[in-house]
């Protein structure tokens, strides 16, 4: 791991034909949530949160879900929330912006100056890196330790911010929950968006590190392969 970003695990639930859930609208309830999934995994979640000093999460998971991105049930406290939201979409009434942990946001310098306002006197702290509507991940993960301190870092979404960590080796770690239930759909979402790195780039590869059963979900940890990501090539600097 560089000494340059924080220690970075990517964290995903996903169904038996690996997907996270059907696609939807920004209002449309979530079928894959606390009522599909056992206590004990939502617990193992939270644990996972309270273990690290920050979350991070692309604008999209907001926009849809107007997550809090907090500990459930006061369980600790929160580590800070990182939204990647280049031109800064996020409404100032999302409850990530709530007083009950710090907000980062990060922003190209292309985002409209009155939106970055508003979220700013909201109390988000503003981060700035990359271009246009897409935000730096690598830069970003330099600013997050170097700024903020953020020494361990999980990231829960969504599919784009996936693929630009893969693309740039920015992952230490990868764990899935592999959950028991089949969601289907071609256009359904996958842990990872965006186009394929295959025929551009290199497939990037992973060492299985540990698999633990739980009940009927299996939990995942993958390590990078070294010498895989060499050529593995990233069409947006995503966010």
């Amino acid at each position: 791991m560089s000494v340059e970003r924080p220690y970075t695990i990517m964290l995903v639930a996903v169904s038996l034909d690996g997907k996270i859930s059907p696609r939807r609208h920004p209002g449309q309830p979530n079928p894959i949530g606390p009522e599909l999934i056992d206590p004990e995994i939502m617990a193992l979640h939270n644990a996972r949160r309270r273990e690290v000093d920050g979350i991070m999460v692309g604008r999209n998971c907001i926009l849809l879900d107007d997550s809090r991105l907090t500990l459930r049930e006061a369980a600790g406290r929160n580590p800070t929330r990182i939204v990647l939201d280049g031109l800064a979409e996020i409404p100032p009434t999302a409850r990530v912006l709530g007083e009950e942990a710090t907000t980062v946001v990060v922003v190209s310098p292309d985002a409209p100056r009155e939106r970055v306002e508003a979220l700013a006197r909201r109390g988000a702290r503003i981060l700035v890196a990359g271009g246009g509507r897409f935000v730096d991940v690598a830069k970003t993960m330099q600013l997050l330790r170097a700024e903020i301190g953020i020494e361990r870092l999980l990231v829960e979404g969504g599919g784009s911010v996936h693929r630009s960590m893969i693309a740039q080796n920015l992952y230490d770690e990868i764990q899935l929950i592999v959950c028991p239930f089949v969601i289907g759909g071609s256009t359904s979402i996958t842990p990872v968006e965006r186009t394929a790195f295959w025929p551009q780039g290199q497939i990037p590869r992973y060492r299985l590190d540990r698999a633990d059963t739980l009940g009927d979900y299996l939990y995942l940890t993958y390590k990078p392969r070294p010498g895989s990501h060499g050529g593995a090539a990233d069409t947006s600097p995503g966010g």
